[in-house]
């Protein structure tokens, strides 16, 4: 299908039929400028009335009035008698037919060519017809590249903007609207921008990971189509104090402008600010295709007609003249003006312009009007303005009330809210009150000037009755609330103290004095206060808020060991959660509540409007791989690693029942429509059938490879499965007979879903392709044919779900992207920007409104459907130590940190790194010689914020470490000063990085399925070794450093030359994913651990498979061979590590005590000792020759100590959490 067909496909909007005829722009334009020259040698310049219209026409009020809207039509003979009128000619080009019944914003919002995004209504206009025919002729006529809509705030640009963009859109294929009032990157334009368009033209959404990619496809969509750009409120990232220039992060605008003013294209941006930015200062010209058009205010007559939308007024037409021209004819001002003259001079202009000649009333600009405005409120309609401010989308009264402090004051809110409304200082929008940008601009410098002049006075009002963030707002929401609110509050008070230290101990006296004086600290006060020292990043540790009502603190991520919270009162304030890995989740049938499972064998219970935990089960020993709700939301069902289904009571929390019958991982649940069946899935390679008391009805046999998913028919007892043999086999559930077996994916089934409806049933593969199929016309129920084939994906589609009206499917996939399709032709429509790691569960609630993904990264997130926005993330906190390591040669200590009283005598002592994946931490230790093994604590701690590191690599000489990082970077520390230098390496995650052990090359694999091979000194880029098909999470140099392994989730390790990056070898064997390797240190042999729960050794020459190690009941996820050559030890999910006989292959020892998978294995540098890392947080040190264990190194966890004896506002489940993070009650 071509491009146009693809257009116009989608753009199925119906327009309504108008009869008559309306003015042109160019017959407009002609029709003024004879009236301007009429009325210049008839009256002196005075403008005609329509009643001068209707007496030199003859035509009738009416009809003047609806040529004059030039939105309803009139017969043609009209125009005519018009235009004689004034001596001219009618011409076909003075005319078009109206089009107002498909030109209101709402209508146009339904057109799939075009994005209005948050663009204002601008059904209500006055005037401006000599601005809009400009517009029309620069922007259609003239075809200009670039133009600027310039004027003072209040003016209406947005408004004028809006409405000529209505009139013009006939001429352009495409329009896209978007504000730049909260400040967005140039990258984040971008991305949004390709987001809408590379899905019109047909293209596969795979947004360019650079900017100068993002660019380039832009300006592509450009030229390739007529697009109407229109960028809103450009003033904001302007630089206040240097005219036109853009603020500091923001100057990729300038070059934007400078490229489509100056690239040859067919599409136009029309750019609205307060001020001219220099680019179109500097390219604009009466021949150029870059404009600028300044706007002044409205006539009189058009400013009488805002006082009239207000109600009635008595005036004078020299009075409403007089009045009109003293506000500039700005229409906001005009606005608040009209509300003052009803409120306070019952509608008389006369007495308005007495007390204008008195000097009261004097207008400057728009913000001393705002201000006396202001000014003129009472303190409680004050303060609920700031709360819209903080606020800063539109939001209803109720949730206004609920923010208020005090019984009474709640009472009054809807009062406020009306005053506020007739004084025009709010909006309204479908039923929900906002502020215009200009005033929510004004009223926030406002909040923001109060707030520090109360924390220098120390009388906190506003500090008090305001939370200046709100922890329960959306995630874009709380972004912008630090940025506009709490930034500039931070930045004013580091410029009037001297230094962090000098607020910090303001801060805390202002928090005691909550404390002594009790009837004052019933607010939000404590709350903002801690938030601050939380952006201030000052160290919480050990500090005393007992006694506080604690409101509205966002206390996730924060280290407070040691804090005390006695009798404080924590509603409302929010904490890490205790969650793992997320690996499955699913949504009640009422959509009030969603369960998601977790690695470490936990299934939690969250509220979805407020994000509140509600309860935890724990029962499952590993990972919970699969939840699912019953139909009538009574009962969850989870499954995972240990074999096992659990039923549970979602009220009680009690669990109904355990079955026993499968020997193998279970991945995958689901319930029948009419609650009498559950089936699972399993590694055994069978699916099951159970009823709800627990006993197996059927075992279901046939797939000859592990069955990842299952899923019920919502019309029939029929059932799919999916397996990693690469078919799906529909199942009838009454009799378990396979009724089908479907073909159609080159590799395994990752998972199965039918639509809601039934009609369709969509599987996704280890191949990266999503299959749907489809029931033939009047066929049996279990009969099915390929219907499209959806690509995209770049790797493993782990997931899918529809939508309730089964019109869009939702993937996700390990190349780290969710993608909603279009199932009726199989177009991708969307790939939600914020999602960067891979998602490994979805869910959709009943009514579609809600997305819930549960990702690799340890975060949980809520997405708005079906705009894909991210309104919520859950993070989920786990110590875990992930990665161990020795450095190759011995370090002297000293060197390192001269000051430290645990730095030794200044012997030289092999350093052990261990790294905290979820903190960004680095813990370097000394390996000392006398063996007092890691007795003190760490000698030095590398810091990187919001990493998570998960692998580590010495370089040669042990001044240096590599670790990995999610944003696709590698980061390399110097060991001596703590001080790091980060690159980018790859377009995804990176998953492993490994210096050469012989050399100056550094190895890194990731998740866009390539190893790279770098220059350490010169960051450049040797080699990309590509042939995986899937994401590598381990790699190897031999010690020689000549060759280097790899080992994928494609099952398959791959051995290179590490000076070429030839592919020597490929070796197969493997039933699963390949997770770990390791060199043996003398002889031509591998190791490698396995998804397969097994170890293989591998002669490199070969590529033989000398020996397969089985023993253990769970993924092998870190190997490790002993020095000496005899001994591999190896860590596995099921909690153990095992030591075995190189050569024998014999299990030699079984070491459990671990509460958690094992992360890392390494040993000793003589081999003696081996040390394993797992996410319990602990280090244990085990004797090689006994499999005793020697030592145990416990870190503390995020909230170790902190003590939460007689606090509130805490649920169970939450305190249960908290006590798991170390928190205390005693």
């Amino acid at each position: 299908m071509d491009a146009n067909a693809k257009k116009s496909k989608r753009s199925g909007v119906a327009s309504t039929r108008v009869r008559g005829v309306t003015l042109s722009p160019h017959g407009w334009q002609r029709f003024q400028a004879a009236k301007q020259q009429a009325e210049s040698e008839e009256t002196w310049g005075k403008r005609f009335t329509q009643e001068d219209l209707n007496e030199r026409t003859g035509l009738s009020l009416n009809t003047l009035a609806r040529i004059l809207n030039r939105e309803l039509g009139v017969d043609r003979q009209s125009l005519e008698i018009l235009f004689q009128a004034f001596g001219l000619e009618l011409t076909k080009a003075d005319y078009t037919p109206p089009v107002a019944a498909s030109k209101t914003l709402e209508s146009q919002r339904e057109d799939p060519q075009q994005d209005w995004d948050n663009a204002v209504d601008a059904s209500v206009f006055y005037g401006r017809e000599t601005e809009l025919a400009q517009l029309w002729q620069w922007v259609v006529a003239e075809r200009c590249r670039v133009v600027g809509l310039l004027g003072l705030g209040g003016i209406g640009k947005s408004t004028i903007a809006v409405k000529a963009a209505l009139q013009m859109q006939s001429d352009f294929e495409v329009v896209v609207w978007r504000s730049l009032a909260n400040a967005p990157s140039f990258d984040d334009l971008l991305t949004s921008l390709l987001k809408f368009l590379m899905p019109l033209q047909g293209d596969d959404p795979i947004i360019p990971t650079t900017v100068g990619g993002k660019l380039s496809k832009v300006m592509e969509y450009l030229r390739s189509q007529r697009c109407l750009l229109i960028l809103d409120n450009a003033e904001t990232i302007l630089h206040s104090e240097q005219v036109g220039q853009w603020q500091s992060g923001y100057e990729a605008y300038g070059q934007f402008l400078r490229t489509v003013g100056e690239t040859p294209h067919q599409s136009c941006c029309l750019l609205t600010s307060r001020e001219k930015p220099r680019e179109i200062a500097l390219l604009e010209g009466e021949q150029s295709v870059v404009r600028s058009l300044s706007l002044s205010g409205l006539t009189p007559d058009d400013g009488r007609a805002i006082f009239q939308q207000k109600g009635a007024f008595t005036s004078s037409q020299a009075e409403w003249q007089t009045l009109v021209n003293h506000y500039g004819g700005n229409p906001l001002a005009l606005k608040l003006v009209a509300s003052a003259t009803q409120d306070l001079f019952g509608g008389s202009v006369a007495e308005v312009l007495s007390y204008l000649e008195q000097g009261v009333f004097v207008f400057e600009d728009i913000r001393d009007l705002l201000a006396r405005q202001f000014n003129r409120l009472s303190i409680e309609e004050q303060k609920i303005l700031y709360w819209f401010a903080i606020h800063r989308e539109p939001v209803a009264i109720a949730e206004i009330r609920e923010n208020v402090i005090g019984a009474a004051l709640q009472q009054t809110v809807p009062q406020q809210v009306n005053s506020l409304l007739r004084r025009s200082l709010l909006e309204k929008t479908d039923g929900l009150f906002f502020l215009q940008p200009v005033v929510l601009e004004y009223v926030t410098e406002r909040l923001i000037q109060q707030v520090c002049t109360e924390f220098t006075t120390r009388q906190l009002d506003v500090w008090q009755s305001h939370s200046l963030i709100r922890v329960q707002a959306k995630d874009y929401i709380l972004k912008m609330q630090l940025r506009f609110i709490v930034q500039p509050v931070i930045e004013w008070l580091l410029s009037s103290y001297r230094n962090v230290s000098e607020v910090e101990d303001r801060a805390r006296l202002l928090l005691a004095q909550q404390r002594q004086q009790p009837e004052y600290g019933a607010g939000y006060a404590a709350g903002n206060l801690i938030n601050l020292l939380v952006q201030l990043k000052v160290d919480l540790q050990g500090s005393d808020f007992s006694e506080l009502v604690v409101r509205q603190a966002d206390l996730r991520q924060i280290n407070l060991v040691g804090v005390n919270f006695q009798n404080s009162d924590l509603a409302t304030s929010l904490f890490s959660e205790t969650l793992g890995v997320p690996t499955s989740v699913d949504i009640s049938p009422d959509g009030q509540v969603f369960a998601v499972g977790d690695i470490n064998g936990f299934v939690y219970l969250w509220d979805v409007a407020s994000h509140q935990l509600i309860a935890t089960f724990e029962g499952h020993r590993g990972g919970v791989w699969a939840v699912a709700f019953s139909p009538d939301g009574t009962t969850l069902a989870s499954g995972g690693n240990d074999a096992t289904v659990r039923l549970w009571n979602v009220q009680s929390g009690q669990c109904l029942w355990v079955s026993t019958g499968h020997t193998s991982r279970i991945w995958s649940l689901s319930f029948s429509a009419n609650r009498q069946w559950l089936a699972s899935g399993s590694d055994d390679q069978t699916a099951r059938v159970w009823n709800l008391q627990g006993d197996c009805l059927h075992v279901l046999k046939g797939h000859t490879k592990n069955v990842y998913s299952v899923h019920f028919s919502p019309n029939h007892p029929i059932l799919a499965s999916g397996s990693k043999d690469t078919s799906i086999r529909i199942w009838d559930v009454e009799t378990g007979k396979c009724l089908n077996v479907l073909q159609g994916h080159s590799s395994g089934i990752r998972c199965v879903r039918y639509s809601p409806d039934g009609q369709r049933l969509a599987s996704g593969g280890l191949d990266g392709c999503i299959q749907l199929w489809i029931h033939p016309p009047n066929s049996k129920t279990h009969s099915f044919s390929p219907e499209l084939s959806l690509r995209g994906h770049t790797n493993w589609v782990r997931n899918i779900v529809f939508s309730p009206e089964s019109d869009t499917l939702v993937s996700s996939s390990d190349d780290g992207t969710l993608r909603l399709w279009n199932v009726q032709d199989g177009y991708c429509t969307n790939i939600l920007g914020e999602q960067t790691v891979s998602a490994l569960a979805l869910a959709i609630s009943t009514d579609g409104q809600v997305l819930i993904s549960a990702n690799q990264d340890r975060t949980v997130r809520l997405w708005q459907m079906p705009s894909g926005q991210s309104v919520k993330t859950l993070s989920g906190y786990t110590y875990g130590e992930h990665a161990l390591i020795f450095s190759p040669v011995t370090v002297t200590a000293a060197q390192n940190q001269s000051d430290s009283a645990s730095a030794g005598t200044g012997s030289p002592n092999r350093l052990l790194a261990s790294s905290s994946s979820q903190t960004g931490t680095i813990h370097l230790w000394q390996w000392q010689v006398d063996r007092e093994l890691l007795s003190s604590p760490p000698y030095k701690t590398l810091y990187r914020e919001n990493s998570l590191i998960s692998n580590l690599s010495f370089s040669l000489d042990g001044q240096t470490i590599a670790t990995n990082g999610e944003d696709g970077s590698i980061f390399v520390w110097d060991v001596q000063t703590g001080r790091g230098d980060r690159w980018i390496a790859h377009d995804a995650p990176v998953l492993a990085v490994l210096f050469n052990p012989v050399g100056q090359t550094l190895a890194s694999s990731s998740r866009d399925r390539t190893v790279r091979l770098w220059d350490v000194q010169t960051h450049q880029c040797l080699h990309v070794l590509q042939g995986h098909q899937s994401s590598m999470r381990a790699i190897a140099f031999d010690p020689q450093g000549q060759t280097l392994a790899s080992g994928s989730y494609d099952q398959t390790i791959r051995l290179w030359n590490a000076q070429t990056g030839e592919c020597l070898r490929v070796l197969e064997g493997h039933k699963g994913g390949v997770y770990a390797l390791a060199f043996h240190p003398t002889e031509p042999i591998l190791a490698s651990g396995s998804f397969d729960q097994t170890i293989r050794l591998w002669d490199v020459q070969t590529g033989a498979c000398l020996r397969t190690l089985q023993g253990h009941t769970s993924i092998a996820f870190t190997i490790a061979i002993s020095p000496d050559g005899q001994t591999v030890a190896s860590g596995s999910d099921d909690q153990t590590v095992r030591l075995w006989n190189l050569k024998t292959g014999e299990c030699l020892h079984v070491l459990g005590g671990q509460a958690s998978w094992i992360a890392s294995v390494v040993f000793s540098p003589d081999g003696q000792i081996l040390l394993s890392g797992s996410f319990d947080r602990t280090i244990k040190l085990w004797d090689v020759a006994t499999g005793r264990c020697i030592k145990t190194v416990k870190g503390d966890r995020l909230y170790e100590g902190m003590n939460i004896q007689g606090a509130t506002g805490l649920t169970t489940a939450q305190k249960t959490t908290l006590k798991a993070l170390g928190a205390i009650s005693r």
